[in-house]
């Protein structure tokens, strides 16, 4: 869908710069997870043998537990650098650096000029190229329900103030009733 109005354009900007960012999240999450798994593999390995060392376990089984543990971590490390978690949460923030200048310029002009139409279709070309169609699809749908969800929160959160505003008292549990003083003091 073509965006046609500056507000459209910053609303994509938007949701496409959150997109980018609920998928570094997910890198990092899988990143994180899979260092973990290797820094408790290696301690688990370490600890049994200082325990294979101090008991004198000396069976077959003892000996081949930490040689399967090695393995099992040197598995875990060649998978790690064949996903390049760094090189894709790069390349992502980079796509997201590009797209948060672009919605800075936007919200910054009055109306659509060539050279932020330019700078939009750049941003999306960098978008594109970042995320495969099916995780850019996961991630969109996402960013659209999260940024709905602020939205309403946010008109919400405006509705309260212009109820204060107009005298009205909030209870604690955020429902408004009219403040009787105020009232009295108006008649």
């Amino acid at each position: 869908m073509e965006k046609t109005t500056l507000p459209m354009i910053i609303n994509d900007l938007r949701s496409r710069r959150d997109t980018l960012s609920l998928a570094h999240e997910q890198l990092k999450k899988d990143s994180d997870n899979w260092n973990k798994a290797i820094i408790v593999l290696s301690l688990g390995t370490g600890m049994f043998e200082s325990a294979k060392i101090q008991m004198g376990w000396n069976s077959n089984v003892a000996i081949l537990v930490p040689i399967a543990l090695s393995s099992i971590i040197a598995c875990i490390s060649a998978l790690i650098k064949f996903r390049n978690f760094p090189a894709q949460m790069e390349i992502l923030l980079q796509s997201q650096s590009l797209l948060t200048h672009t919605l800075t310029n936007a919200r910054n002009e009055n109306e659509i000029t060539p050279s932020l139409r330019k700078e939009y279709n750049d941003s999306l070309e960098k978008l594109e190229v970042s995320l495969y169609p099916d995780i850019r699809k996961h991630y969109l749908i996402q960013s659209h329900k999260n940024l709905i969800s602020i939205m309403k929160q946010e008109h919400k959160y405006f509705e309260k103030i212009e109820e204060i505003n107009n005298g009205e008292e909030v209870s604690s549990s955020g429902t408004i009733t009219p403040n009787p003083f105020l009232e009295d003091d108006a008649l």
